[in-house]
C-alpha cells in the first residue's frame, strides 16, 4: 500500500450474490473505504494471501470454500483482522458455528443498509483504536497507556465501562453525545442495553468525580441532546490549550478518526438526509439488478408446478432453494421488508418437498403472485427510512380553561400544531385518527400501501374535571386513552389530594403534575414525546414457549404492529439467544421442558445487565401460587393466555415503554439536567 496522507480502510467483501454485493459495495464507498470483491471463497482467500485488509465481510454459504471454513482457515493462519459473517440462514447453530470458527460479529439478511454500516464502524473502531498520550481537561488527567484516571492529586477508580465513558467525552472534548452515540462507541452489537443504562453510567461517574473534588457538573447534560464536557472557564485561553497532548503522527491520527466517524461528521446533520441518499441509491441500483430477481423467481414457478405434478427434480429443487434463499436475503437490503417476508414464507413450503395439499398450493400461488407483485413495484420514495413520526402527548387539563387558553397560544408560538377537544365524541375521532395513522405508517414501512395523508396534532388538549367524574368516565376515558398505541399522557390538576391523584391514576400510565405552568408542561411534553431507542427501528421482543401455536399466534398479533418477535421453543437455548437478541421485552411460559420460566427470571435478575428488563409470564395457569412465584422471581406481569387481543397488546405496550417513561422522568428530575448552560 503505498504512502497516503490519510489512511483509508480496506475491506474484502466475499459474496455470491452479485445484488448484494452491488449494494454493499456501493455503501462502503460511499463511507470511504476502498473494497475488493469476491463470489467465492477459494478467490477470496487469494486476495487475503495478497492484500492487507482491516476487515472481511464474508457470506456463509459460498461456493468452492464456505464462509465458515473461510474464517476457520485464516484464523488457523494467524490472520486478525475482524470478521462480519453475513448470511440469510438465522438458526442459532449456524451463528454459533461462525463465532466459534473466528468471526467477530453475525448479520443475518434481511438486514437494513444502514445496521452493517454502523456494525462495520464499530468493528473497525475496535481494531483501528489510536494510542494517545494524556488526555486532560483542566485538573482532570486520563492516561490510555497506563489506564490511570487522575483529578489533581487524586485517583479515580473507575469501573470498564465509566473509563471507556470518561476516555469518550475527553478524546472529543467539545463534542455533545447522544445516549445512542455512546451505546453505539461502548457497547458491543451483542449487548445493545437500553438508554437508560447510558444514565446509570453517567451518574455513577459523576459522583466519582465529585468525590474527587470535581465540579459537580463537570459531565453536562445538554437539554434534549445528551452529554458533553463542561466547557473550560478560563481567561482567553483556547480550547486548544486544553486539548490532548500527542505527537503530531498520533495528532494526525486523531484527526483522521475523526474524519472516519467521530466529531467531524456534523452531530447536527439529520438522518433523514443520509437515509434518503441511500434510497435514492437503492432505487437506482434496482433497476440494474430487477431482472436478476425476476429470473429467480421464474425458477421457483417452475419447481413449485413440478412440486404439484409431483415431477420435481433434485436438481430443480435445489435451484429453486437456492433462488428463493438469495430473494429472501436481497429484496431485505433494498427495504423491500413484506417481500422478503413472503420470500420467507415460500422457503418455509418448499423445505417440505413432498405433494402440496389444494390449499398448500392456493396458499404458495398467493405468495407468489404477492411477490411478483413486490418486484414489479419495487423500492418506492415512500418508504419509511425515517424514523417514526412522534405520537400526540394528551394533556388533561383539570377544570382549568384559562390554563388550557395559555397552552394553546405558548405551544403555537412554538410551531406547534394543537387540537382541543370539548367533547367525548371529539376525543374518540382523535383516538381513531391516532391508531389509523399509526397502523399506515407500518403498512407504509412494509411496502404495502400508499404514504398515509393528513398530520396529526403534536398536543391534544383536553378539558376535564376530575372532581366531578364517575367511575364510568373515568373507565371510557381510560380506554380512549391506553389503545393502541398508547399516547403519552400528562393530567395537569390544581387539587393535590390522595383522591384526586387516585382518579388520575386509574386512566393508566401518565403523569401527574400538580399547578404546572405553561413552560413546566411544554418541558416535559418534549421529553415524553421523545420516542425509545430503536437500533434500529422497532420494539424486539423474545417470547420462550414450548407451544409452536401460541408462538405463531403472537406473532401474527403483533406482527401489524411493527413489532418484532423472536421466539424459542427450546429453553436450554435461552441464555444464548438473549444475548444474541438483546430484546425491549421478555415473555416466558411457566411449565416448560428442560428449564421452567420461573428458573429463567430467576436467572435474568441475577445478572445487572438483564435486571432492567420487563419480563412478563403469559401462560395458561391462573392459580395464585404460580403468580405469587413468578412474581417473586421478578416478574412485571402475569397473563392469562384466554385473555382478549386488546387487552393483552395494551399489557405488552406498557410494558415496552415503561423503561422508556421512567428513564424521562429520571432525566428530567436529575439535578445535572437542571443545570444553567454557559
Amino acid at each position: 500500500m503505498s504512502k497516503r496522507e490519510k489512511p483509508i480502510m480496506r475491506i474484502l467483501l466475499v459474496e455470491d450474490d452479485d445484488t448484494v454485493v452491488k449494494v454493499l459495495e456501493k455503501g462502503f464507498i460511499d463511507e470511504h473505504y476502498a473494497v475488493d470483491t469476491a463470489k467465492d471463497g477459494q478467490a477470496g482467500w487469494q486476495l487475503v494471501n495478497t492484500f492487507d485488509y482491516d476487515l472481511i465481510v464474508l457470506d456463509v454459504l459460498l461456493p468452492k470454500l464456505d464462509g465458515i471454513q473461510f474464517c476457520q482457515r485464516l484464523r488457523d493462519s494467524s490472520y486478525q483482522m475482524p470478521v462480519l459473517m453475513v448470511t440469510a440462514l438465522d438458526s442459532s447453530n449456524r451463528k454459533i458455528a461462525g463465532l466459534e470458527a473466528g468471526a467477530d460479529d453475525y448479520i443475518t439478511k434481511p438486514f437494513e443498509l444502514d445496521e452493517i454500516l454502523a456494525r462495520v464502524r464499530v468493528l473497525l473502531r475496535r481494531a483501528q483504536a489510536p494510542i494517545i498520550a494524556n488526555l486532560t481537561w483542566g485538573d482532570l488527567q486520563l492516561n490510555p497507556s497506563t489506564r490511570d484516571v487522575t483529578y489533581g492529586e487524586k485517583i479515580l477508580n473507575l469501573t470498564p465501562k465509566e473509563y471507556r465513558l470518561l476516555e469518550l467525552f475527553m478524546r472529543q472534548q467539545s463534542q455533545v453525545f447522544t445516549r445512542s452515540v455512546i451505546l453505539d462507541r461502548l457497547w458491543s452489537c451483542e449487548e445493545a442495553p437500553g438508554e437508560d443504562t447510558v444514565t446509570a453510567h453517567i451518574k455513577g461517574l459523576r459522583r466519582k468525580l465529585t468525590e474527587a473534588g470535581a465540579p459537580t457538573d463537570l459531565i453536562q447534560t445538554v437539554y434534549g441532546v445528551g452529554y458533553r464536557l463542561k466547557p473550560l472557564d478560563t481567561d482567553g485561553a483556547s480550547d486548544e490549550a486544553s486539548r490532548t497532548t500527542q505527537s503530531s503522527k498520533n495528532g494526525k491520527r486523531a484527526s483522521n478518526h475523526q474524519m472516519n466517524g467521530g466529531s467531524a461528521r456534523p452531530t447536527n446533520q439529520p438522518r433523514q438526509t443520509r437515509q434518503q441518499q441511500t434510497q435514492t441509491a437503492l432505487r437506482s441500483l434496482w433497476y440494474r439488478v430487477s431482472a436478476q430477481h425476476h429470473d429467480r423467481l421464474a425458477i421457483v414457478k417452475r419447481a413449485v408446478e413440478a412440486l404439484a405434478s409431483e415431477t420435481l427434480s433434485p436438481d430443480l429443487y435445489q435451484q429453486a432453494y437456492q433462488a428463493i434463499h438469495s430473494l429472501k436475503g436481497a429484496l431485505g437490503i433494498f427495504g423491500l421488508t413484506h417481500g422478503s417476508e413472503l420470500a420467507r414464507a415460500i422457503e418455509d413450503l418448499l423445505m417440505e418437498q413432498s405433494p402440496l395439499s389444494p390449499q398448500q398450493q392456493s396458499q404458495l400461488w398467493e405468495l407468489i403472485e404477492a411477490l411478483e407483485q413486490a418486484l414489479v413495484q419495487g423500492p418506492q420514495s415512500s418508504k419509511a427510512l425515517l424514523p417514526p413520526s412522534t405520537l400526540p402527548l394528551l394533556v388533561l387539563i383539570d377544570d382549568d380553561p384559562e390554563l388550557s387558553r395559555q397552552l394553546t397560544q405558548a405551544a403555537k408560538a412554538q410551531s406547534l400544531t394543537v387540537q382541543v377537544f370539548k367533547h367525548h365524541e371529539h376525543l374518540q375521532r382523535f383516538r381513531e385518527d391516532v391508531t389509523a395513522t399509526y397502523r399506515d405508517r407500518l403498512k407504509t414501512a412494509a411496502m404495502e400501501s400508499p404514504a398515509p395523508q393528513g398530520k396529526l396534532p403534536d398536543l391534544g388538549i383536553v378539558n376535564y374535571s376530575l372532581e366531578n367524574a364517575d367511575e364510568t368516565a373515568l373507565s371510557d376515558l381510560s380506554a380512549l386513552i391506553n389503545q393502541i398505541p398508547p399516547l403519552p399522557v400528562l393530567v395537569c390538576s390544581a387539587d393535590d389530594s390522595l383522591v384526586n391523584r387516585i382518579k388520575a391514576a386509574r386512566l393508566g400510565q401518565s403523569t401527574f403534575l400538580h399547578q404546572p405552568d405553561v413552560a413546566q408542561i411544554l418541558s416535559w411534553g418534549t421529553l415524553l414525546r421523545s420516542q425509545p431507542p430503536s437500533s434500529t427501528t422497532s420494539f424486539n421482543i423474545l417470547m420462550v414457549d414450548d407451544d409452536p401455536h401460541t408462538l405463531s399466534a403472537l406473532h401474527a398479533l403483533l406482527n401489524p404492529w411493527g413489532i418484532k418477535l423472536n421466539t424459542l421453543e427450546d429453553s436450554s437455548s435461552f441464555w444464548q439467544i438473549l444475548q444474541e437478541t438483546s430484546p425491549d421485552l421478555l415473555i416466558l411460559d411457566i411449565e416448560m421442558p428442560e428449564f421452567n420460566g420461573i428458573d429463567l427470571c430467576r436467572v435474568v435478575r441475577q445478572t445487572p445487565q438483564w435486571q432492567h428488563l420487563p419480563i412478563v409470564f403469559l401462560t395458561a395457569y391462573t392459580d395464585t401460587s404460580r403468580k405469587h412465584a413468578a412474581m417473586l422471581a421478578g416478574a412485571n406481569d402475569f397473563i392469562d393466555k384466554s385473555l382478549a387481543n386488546s387487552d393483552l397488546l395494551t399489557r405488552l405496550f406498557y410494558q415496552l415503554k415503561r423503561p422508556h417513561w421512567q428513564q424521562t422522568i429520571a432525566t428530567i428530575l436529575d439535578p445535572q439536567h437542571l443545570t444553567p448552560h454557559s
